[in-house]
């Protein structure tokens, strides 16, 4: 998973920033619902780096059987913890959804840092 560091980094970063930036802006529930769906995304990225090395190191095609089942169990954990928001209306749907964007706004930094830097592949 160290291809996936730099990412990481930068999303730890912002689960750090974008919670307190939403909690001052629109309150402490909107700024709990942006540090769940980070909390989530983050979680969901390991697992499926870890699912994705497992799959690509094994000679035995098999195994894809069971990362499919681990993706279909995150994505319904996802799901379920966004249910709980809406049904109990006591965190933000919003803020869950920035918070689980966390990862794509984490990889549109590192592009953007790799752009300026002049390390793209060419």
């Amino acid at each position: 998973m160290d291809y996936l560091e730099p990412i990481v980094r930068k999303a730890r970063i912002l689960t750090v920033i974008l919670p307190l930036v939403a909690a001052l802006a629109f309150g402490w529930r909107v700024g709990i619902s942006v540090l769940v769906g980070a909390g989530l995304a983050l979680l969901n990225l390991a697992w499926l780096a870890a699912g994705v090395d497992r799959l690509l190191g094994r000679q035995n095609p098999r195994g894809g059987g069971l990362v499919a089942l681990r993706f279909m169990g995150r994505l319904a954990l996802i799901f379920m913890a966004l249910f709980a928001m809406i049904h109990t209306s006591f965190l933000s749907l919003t803020g869950a959804l920035l918070g689980l964007s966390v990862v794509v706004l984490a990889g549109i930094w590192e592009a953007m840092a790799l752009l300026l830097r002049g390390e793209s592949d060419r």
